[in-house]
Parts: C-alpha cells; sequence; structure tokens
C-alpha cells in the first residue's frame, strides 16, 4: 500500500510491560507527561489453555506508523496479532531498549549527524536484550535504515534458530519522507548512489552497491527486494505446492498486491519463493511507480511471497502490506495529524491471512537443516536478472517521496502531530489533568465543555500573528466553503470574525452545512492563526467543542442550598486533606466555593492526592450545600477537567461506581477518565456501532459519557451493532484496558463481555 511517516520517542522495553501494566492498576492514576498518553507499550497473551509457550514481537523502533502505515498490535494489524493470540501465541510489541532506566524510549538522530555518542543515547534501537526472549520478529515496513550494530543483532537472533518475517511495500513507499523506504531498508543500501548516503558513523556506506548479490539481505539470506511498484488486486496466483513450500502455501488463495514490490533469488539453495504471478495474471505498473514499476512480469519479476534459511534461522519476506493490514488505525499521521485510512485486507478477497499464519508458524518452529538442498527441503529458483537496469539508478535523485511541509522533520520528534505514534501529545494536545489521555478531537456538540481560562476573545485572536497558538471562544455565524469551514464572531463584538477551517473529523457535527443546529452556538477552538480564503482564519485544529453552560462561582454561591448546579471555576487548593477541594470563579478569584469530594474522586480530583489538576477549569455538577460552616457543592454526581491556565483540555470526566453488574464495575464516566492501562470493568449501554463491525459505542447509563470498545475477532457476531442490531440498547458489562481507539477513548484488549438483565 502507498503513502507516508517515523517513530521517535516511546514508552517501556518489553521487560518492562508486564510490571507497568501491574502497576498502573494499582497506582490508579498517572498524571500525564509528555509521551505518557502512548504507555504502555501492548501485550497480547492467549488463554492459559491455549498458550503455545511461543513470542511474536512486533518492532515499531524503526518504522510501520508513518504516513497511512499502522502496522502496531493494537491498530491496523491488530487482526494479525488476534489471530496469533487465538492460534497460542504472546505478542509483544518493541519500541526499544530503556538504557537510561527513565521509563522512556528516546529516539536520538545518529543519522542526520552521526556520532558515537549520538547512537550511544539513541534508544529506539534493536538489541539482543531486547528481542531475545522472542521466537518470532516481525518487521513491518521498517521506514529507518538499521545500523551495523542492530544488522548483527539481527544475524545472531536467526543464527540462535529463530525466524524474521519482513514486511515490506513498493518502491518509495517513503511513508516518512526521509528518503528511505522499506525495500532499501532490508536490503541494506538506499537505491541511490549519492554519496549523501555514504554515511559513516554507526551506519557505514548505505549506496546502491549495483550488484544483486551484494547487500545485507542478499548476503545474509541470497534474497533482495526489487525497486519495483506492481499492482494486481485479483491476486498474486501462482502459489507453489506445499511440497515445495515447506507446507507454508497450504489453504493459501491467490494474494492481493495493491502496489507493492517483488523479490528476487540470487541463492536458491537459501531462499525460495512461494507466491508468484501465473501466467494469466496481468500485474501492471503502480500508477505512482516512479519507473516502469514492472520490470520483466511472470515469474521472472520474482517471487511476491518468500522464504530463507540462514544457519538454522529462517525467514520469510512479503512486497506489500495491503493483504495483511486491517481497517483499525489507531494512530493519526506524523506530519499533519490527519486520520489515517487504512483496509480490510485481513479479510477482503486477496487476504494473506492464512498465509500469514502459516509463516508465523514456520518461523517458530526451530529446525537444523541449513539449505534448501534436498528431496525433503527442496531448493527454489534463481531469479533472472535479480537487478534490473532500472534498479541501478534513482529516479528520485536521493530525494524523498515529497518534501515535508508545515514543519514537520521525519528526524524530530517534536514536529511530530499530536496524536501521532512518537509525539509527545495525544490529540487535543497535553493534558496535566488526571486523565493521562485526552478526548476525540472531534468532541461532540452534545458533550459540551467549559470554556478553559486560557481561551480568547475573537477580537484578540485576530491581534496574533500567523502561525501563533491560540485557543479562542466565539460564536458560530455561518459555515464557510460548503462543509470545509466555519465562521465564528465575538461574543461581544459580532463585528469582529474569524475562520475556522475544519478537518474532516470535525465536520459531521460542526459544519453548519452539515449540522445547522450548530448556529448560534458558543465554540472553544485550540488550533494555530493563520489565513483561509485570504482572510484570518485558525487552522490546524487540535480540540473543539460546544462550551457547556455552567453557573459562574459568583451565580452559584447565590443560589440555596438545596438547589441542584452545574459551576465551572477553577481548582485553587485542598481542603481538609482529600476530603473536598476550592473551586474560584473564572472572572473573579476572590469569590470560591467548596466541593466535597465523594471516595470516588478523591484520587484524581483532590490537589492533596493530585497537584497537577491546580489550576485547571472544573465543570462540576452537584447540590448547593453548607461543607466546614462555608457555601459548597455536595452531593456530586459528575466532574470534569476542561483546561489550565497552561492550555489543553483533557475533556475527561470522572464518575462513581454503579449498582448494576459486578460489585467492581465502574461507570463509563470513570472509564473515561481513568488512566491509559487501566485495567477496568465497565457497565454501559450500548449506543452506536463504531467501524462497523470493529468496535462499538458505549454509554453511561446516567449522563453523556461515552468510550469505545474494541471487538476481538470473536466478539463480533454478536456483540457489534453491524452484526446484531438487537444488541443496541443493551446494557453490558465489559472487561479490559483503559485505551485510545481511533484517537476516541475506549476499552481495549476485552477479555470478556456479558449483557446484564437487571439494569435497564
Amino acid at each position: 500500500m502507498a503513502l507516508l511517516s517515523i517513530k521517535h520517542v516511546f514508552k517501556i522495553n518489553w521487560q518492562q510491560l508486564i510490571a507497568a501494566a501491574t502497576l498502573a492498576a494499582l497506582a490508579g492514576t498517572a498524571h500525564s507527561a509528555p509521551y505518557e498518553w502512548n504507555y504502555p507499550a501492548p501485550v497480547k497473551t492467549p488463554s492459559a489453555a491455549n498458550d503455545n509457550g511461543k513470542v511474536v514481537i512486533f518492532d515499531v523502533s524503526h518504522g510501520g506508523t508513518e504516513g497511512n502505515a499502522d502496522w502496531v498490535i493494537d491498530g491496523a494489524f491488530s487482526d494479525f496479532a488476534d489471530a496469533l493470540v487465538n492460534a497460542g501465541y504472546t505478542v509483544h510489541e518493541y519500541r526499544g531498549e530503556d538504557k537510561n532506566n527513565d521509563g522512556i524510549i528516546q529516539f536520538v538522530d545518529d543519522y542526520t549527524n552521526p556520532s558515537a555518542a549520538a547512537s550511544a543515547a539513541n534508544e529506539a534501537v534493536i538489541t539482543s536484550a531486547g528481542i531475545s526472549h522472542a521466537d518470532v520478529l516481525v518487521l513491518a515496513e521498517s521506514n529507518r535504515p538499521f545500523t551495523q550494530a542492530e544488522l548483527t543483532v539481527l544475524e545472531n537472533f536467526v543464527a540462535a534458530g529463530k525466524g524474521i518475517f519482513f514486511v515490506a511495500d513498493h518502491y518509495n513507499a517513503d511513508r516518512n519522507l526521509n528518503s528511505w523506504d522499506a525495500t532499501e531498508v532490508f536490503n541494506g543500501y538506499n537505491r541511490s548512489n549519492l554519496s549523501q548516503f555514504n554515511v559513516g558513523g554507526a551506519y557505514g556506506d548505505l549506496r546502491n552497491t549495483g550488484s544483486a548479490n551484494i547487500g545485507w539481505l542478499a548476503e545474509n539470506f541470497g534474497i533482495r527486494f526489487r525497486f519495483n511498484a506492481v499492482d494486481w488486486k485479483p491476486g498474486a496466483s501462482g502459489i507453489v505446492s506445499t511440497s515445495q513450500s515447506e507446507g507454508i502455501t497450504n489453504g493459501v488463495t491467490p494474494v492481493l498486491m495493491a502496489g507493492g514490490a517483488t523479490l528476487a533469488i540470487t541463492d536458491p539453495t537459501r531462499a525460495k519463493g512461494l507466491v508468484y504471478f501465473s501466467a494469466s495474471d496481468n500485474p501492471v505498473r503502480w500508477n505512482h511507480a516512479v519507473d516502469s514499476g514492472l520490470y520483466f512480469g511472470g515469474m521472472d519479476e520474482g517471487p511476491y511471497v518468500a522464504i530463507a534459511k540462514s544457519g538454522i534461522g529462517k525467514a520469510a519476506f512479503i512486497g506489500d502490506s495491503s493483504p495483511i493490514e486491517d481497517i483499525t488505525p489507531r494512530y493519526r499521521r506524523q506530519d499533519n495529524g490527519n486520520t489515517k485510512t487504512t483496509y480490510p485486507g485481513w479479510t477482503d478477497a486477496g487476504n494473506a491471512a492464512q498465509l500469514s499464519l502459516n509463516i508465523i508458524d514456520w518461523l517458530a518452529t526451530p529446525e537444523t537443516y541449513t539449505h534448501f538442498n534436498t528431496t525433503a527441503h527442496p531448493a527454489g529458483i534463481a531469479t533472472p536478472n535479480p537487478m534490473a537496469t532500472e534498479e541501478l539508478t534513482d529516479p528520485d535523485n536521493g530525494q524523498p517521496w515529497s518534501t515535508p511541509s508545515g514543519g514537520y522533520n521525519p528526524w524530530d520528534d517534536s514536529t511530530f502531530a499530536n496524536g501521532a505514534y512518537g509525539a509527545q501529545n495525544p490529540v487535543g494536545g497535553a493534558s496535566s489533568s488526571s486523565s493521562s489521555s485526552s478526548s476525540s478531537s472531534s468532541t461532540s456538540s452534545s458533550s459540551g465543555g467549559a470554556p478553559s481560562g486560557s481561551a480568547v476573545s475573537v477580537g484578540d485572536a485576530l491581534a496574533l500573528s500567523v502561525g501563533t497558538p491560540v485557543t479562542v471562544t466565539g460564536v458560530v455565524t455561518q459555515a464557510i466553503n460548503g462543509e470545509y469551514a466555519l465562521e465564528i464572531a465575538d461574543a461581544a463584538n459580532s463585528a469582529n470574525t474569524i475562520f475556522i477551517k475544519l478537518e474532516s473529523q470535525y465536520r459531521a457535527d460542526f459544519s453548519p452545512q452539515n449540522n445547522p443546529a450548530i448556529l448560534g452556538e458558543t465554540l472553544q477552538i485550540t488550533g494555530k492563526r493563520d489565513n483561509y480564503m485570504s482572510a484570518p482564519s485558525v487552522e490546524y485544529v487540535t480540540d473543539m467543542f460546544v462550551v457547556q453552560a455552567g453557573l459562574s462561582v459568583t451565580d452559584a454561591l447565590a443560589l440555596p442550598n438545596g438547589t441542584d448546579v452545574t459551576v465551572v471555576g477553577e481548582i485553587t487548593q485542598a481542603v481538609n486533606g482529600e476530603y473536598a477541594l476550592e473551586m474560584a470563579d473564572l472572572n473573579n478569584a476572590s469569590s470560591t466555593i467548596l466541593v466535597k469530594l465523594e471516595s470516588q474522586y478523591r484520587a484524581d480530583f483532590s490537589p492533596q492526592n493530585n497537584p497537577a489538576v491546580l489550576g485547571e477549569t472544573l465543570l462540576v455538577t452537584g447540590t448547593r450545600d453548607t461543607y466546614t460552616s462555608l457555601p459548597s457543592i455536595e452531593y456530586v454526581t459528575d466532574m470534569q477537567l476542561q483546561g489550565s491556565s497552561s492550555g489543553g483540555s483533557s475533556g475527561g470526566s470522572s464518575g462513581g461506581g454503579t449498582a448494576c453488574g459486578s460489585g467492581n464495575a465502574v461507570s463509563v464516566s470513570t472509564a473515561y477518565s481513568a488512566s491509559m492501562g487501566t485495567p477496568l470493568v465497565v457497565i454501559g449501554e450500548v449506543q452506536s456501532g463504531i467501524n462497523n463491525p470493529y468496535a462499538l459505542e458505549l454509554a453511561d447509563l446516567n449522563s453523556t459519557s461515552t468510550v469505545y470498545v474494541k471487538l476481538e475477532s470473536d466478539q463480533r457476531a454478536y456483540f457489534s451493532p453491524a452484526n446484531n442490531p438487537s444488541i443496541l440498547g443493551k446494557v453490558i458489562e465489559v472487561t479490559g484496558t483503559r485505551d485510545l481507539y481511533m484517537s476516541y477513548p475506549s476499552l481495549e484488549s476485552v477479555s470478556q463481555l456479558v449483557e446484564q438483565s437487571n439494569c435497564n
């Protein structure tokens, strides 16, 4: 599949994963800091009865999430990972080695500025200690070259009898715009022979070798990826017999290629093809190929899928991610923050599901033979012209797929868009609240929110220079350019107006063309000052919501005890230890009210337990009362942190437990505000299907809060509203882990779903 992006900072190495998950459960709340929104790295485990004792790790230290790629086990490779778990494998995500034990995997660029110090500091690396526990390593579209030391680690991994699955794509799938794609990374050299690719340092000379037999992949496995770009969506049908394929092609049908590469076998005693273009296939040049795309056709183009032996170890190769991916991307694009588009390759016609499972089984099975040169293990077929004349030069002259823009730099994580893998912050920006994840950037207008203390008027926003980050509040007046933008006016001076450019995820709820009810509503928008259609605008929007009508603290103080209220104010201090807090009027700090905290709110909202909430804007629903002889709000039913003077918006809420379901079950509101990685049992009502049939939306029984529930493959028949509409409106209990799905608060790694009969 085509398109673009690289990772830089990640949480935790594999040895810390189980401990981290346990600590998250015990600690309750993890206060947010950069990168913590992506904590911890996922692990998927089979049931004890089904456990085969083998481990498969998916590497993301070198790529797999750039551009539209989302090849992670809790994203668009989740169907693959779940199938492996169902087959008895434990599946880990590998992000690097935490060399300084600070809990963060820090990428340090040792490529564009090579030095021994940079290489020593770089933690986004493959090490023996990091992968030695695994039986199989999956490298899916690595987009950053390996150092010579890392290549040695991979060689040693295979020499120990382990297996590597290389998943590549068409040539120039330079998803992160760093001038490298997976065919080049795996081969061990760039297509260009320019001096800029004689990197030196930890990498050495990475220029085109000019020979099919020279290069890391060819020298170790007797095979190389071609630099072609081929399209054949009906599927490559030249599937070799099981006797020739070590049994791997059993049950395999033609395999889709939607813009992919083939391979060339240079040593048929070490490598052999499994899937080729047959004489009846008619592959064509991929539309965006930079050269002829298809060099020879038929079997001479080389295998699309292949295997290799290197000593007692093994490797497997496929030239396209399309037949493996699914449509459940987790992350946003690194370059612009847009929602990714992936495809249901794992389940569509032409899928490589059975083939991929067979490959993993073969890779995970130790065998002592070292070559394909016997009747039991027959040799492959050498590929004629294993390096075409076109492959000797680079049509792009060493340049990336396209030039990075908008300040994006593939070697600098600080330029990554919020919500991207490797970015410092989730969608919506940094959160200093007790919830380490933010709400979806496409916050529903029905959900509402309170204005942040950092928000400025439209008039003030107009005075800012282009490029200035801003949070602005104004009244929606009209649609602009159809569904693509809107206009807001200053609440105090309607003559002051500014355009808001709407990203795709906001258009359904916030475009007056699509949702006329939004006209007249007050919005708070976080983005950057810019110009749209030659008029002042706010663009690159990371957060947007309808400002909820909460009473000011001053107005709440004027109400008699016993009045039900929703009040907005700024948290100023703890009161009576962890049992209450003080909240001040946003426009008059001398006007304060106390909020008595029920037990379920103390961990997250007490300034004594969580000092990070000081200065946050709080929206609280409860009853006016008196606490320690001072005016208060008690019998609280909902609390939401809305923002702080430092900007950002958690959008989270925290509710109490529920009498419905198991004794340890919590409400959807509580789940929404829980920290990422927290194990939970949650009660809620099935409201709708999400990304059908892969998830559902679960609503709180007593509020407007919702979370998504990602459904495992064996849960979709009954619990997906797409497959079983009768589940809509039913109350269910979900056991899973707090996460983000399609950039929205979710429950994932779901181990149990139970329909409730006593909750309606």
